[in-house]
């Protein structure tokens, strides 16, 4: 769901120069939505009492490849962010591979110098900013962190002191195919509030297909589309604080008090920032429209556009990632894997590529494990010496229908 923007505001702008390109509409807006929020920086707050609302975006951009154009939609903000040209108001723009650490000594050296620990990290590939490489392994927790806003005070690995960091804002746009996503978002990552921040927007085709290119941005005037956006930050920057009319604040007390409540892991660590993406979204609906207030509308709007990111979400992650969910997702995944395969059976890397979605590595192995003892499977090898591999067959036991319960019953052991 795409809420309705004025006519000559600067997301209509924006989305009219990227008509002609074969970017996915659902991401033409949330980039404009993420320039409103990176222009704006600390300096504009939904004034919640004693829980202000920063509007520093965490967005990733998930489909498979070529279908949706994501490179092309991420390569249109870092063109309008640097057609604001004024580095040191809006932060550092970080594009390259980089390591927690130095990412920590950049901010810190740009709180000394400038004031504030203010950066966007924005990349068309996600496997950029969270690599599977050891060095980056850190990278979700220093974002879950910054994300925050909070001031940070931090020892320096290289000498003695320490590293601060004043007046954080970080944002964050990037892309990656969902399977990417589910095999390096792994579940402990999910559980352990980082997805909680992102919002993650889903296409599944382009608005069009384009065989010879397209010069919309011309049709608009880049110019403009800039100054737009310039104009709507600092009209939002002397404003400062956004807040909530009665209406508004109405509508939004009256769907806070009767969302439901989710127990999967992944939808309720959403669903503890739901409120807080609802009034950021809702807050740059208003500077795009220059109300510079939360109104019904606003948050009408916003309500909707969340609950579809969330259903989005979920489709991508999958509910139950729990443990127990997990393993019952993995045993349904290997039982229709080795019916499927019959009596040639099932090479050990394909059949943990086909389930690996629903469960990692280690949780494979015990699976494993606990399915031969169960007498579902038969294990055997094929080949010799670096030519060996480990192929697994379904004995007639597995057609049971308390496979998944009498599975479940004995992994607990097995984990500990």
């Amino acid at each position: 769901m795409i809420p309705s923007v004025p006519e000559g505001s600067f997301i209509d702008l924006y989305m009219k120069a990227q008509q002609d390109k074969e970017t996915a509409t659902l991401y033409d807006f949330w980039a404009a939505i993420y320039l409103i929020g990176a222009c704006c920086g600390r300096d504009v707050i939904v004034d919640r009492p004693a829980s202000p609302v920063y509007l520093n975006w965490y967005i990733v951009f998930a489909s498979e490849s070529g279908k949706t154009r994501k490179s092309t939609a991420i390569r249109e903000v870092q063109r309008c962010l640097n057609g604001l040209g004024h580095n040191n108001d809006y932060g550092l723009i970080i594009s390259a591979k980089t390591p927690p650490e130095t990412l920590e000594k950049s901010l810190a050296k740009r709180t000394r110098e400038v004031g504030d620990a203010r950066c966007n990290i924005i990349s068309s590939e996600m496997v950029t900013i969270l690599g599977r490489e050891g060095y980056m392994a850190g990278m979700p927790g220093l974002l879950t962190d910054l994300y925050d806003c909070a001031d940070r005070r931090l020892p320096n690995r290289d000498r003695e002191g320490e590293l601060t960091h004043a007046n954080v804002f970080t944002t964050l746009l990037t892309a990656s195919t969902p399977s990417w996503l589910v095999t390096a978002i792994n579940p402990q990552v999910v559980e352990g509030g980082f997805a909680s921040r992102v919002i993650f927007v889903c296409a599944s085709q382009r608005k069009r297909a384009i065989a010879w290119g397209g010069v919309s941005t011309e049709k608009v005037g880049s110019d403009r589309i800039i100054e737009s956006l310039d104009i709507a930050g600092r009209n939002a920057r002397e404003v400062g604080k956004i807040t909530a009319n009665e209406r508004g604040l109405r509508r939004f007390t009256q769907w806070y008090n009767t969302r439901p409540s989710s127990f999967d892991p992944f939808e309720s660590s959403f669903e503890s920032r739901e409120d807080d993406h609802v009034l950021r979204l809702a807050a740059c609906l208003a500077i795009n429209d220059g109300s510079f207030e939360l109104q019904d509308g606003h948050i009408r709007s916003s309500c909707r556009a969340i609950t579809d990111i969330k259903a989005n979400a979920i489709k991508l992650f999958g509910r139950g990632t729990s443990s127990s969910s997990r393993f019952g997702d993995g045993i349904d995944g290997v039982r229709r894997n080795l019916v499927k395969a019959g009596h040639d059976g099932i090479q050990h890397s394909k059949l943990y590529n086909n389930v690996r979605r629903n469960i990692d590595t280690k949780e494979f192995k015990v699976l494993i494990e606990v399915m031969k003892e169960c007498g579902y499977i038969d294990v055997f090898e094929v080949g010799s010496g670096t030519k060996k591999k480990k192929i697994y067959r379904a004995t007639r036991a597995i057609e049971s229908l308390d496979v998944t319960s009498n599975v479940l019953g004995k992994i607990s052991p097995h984990q500990s």
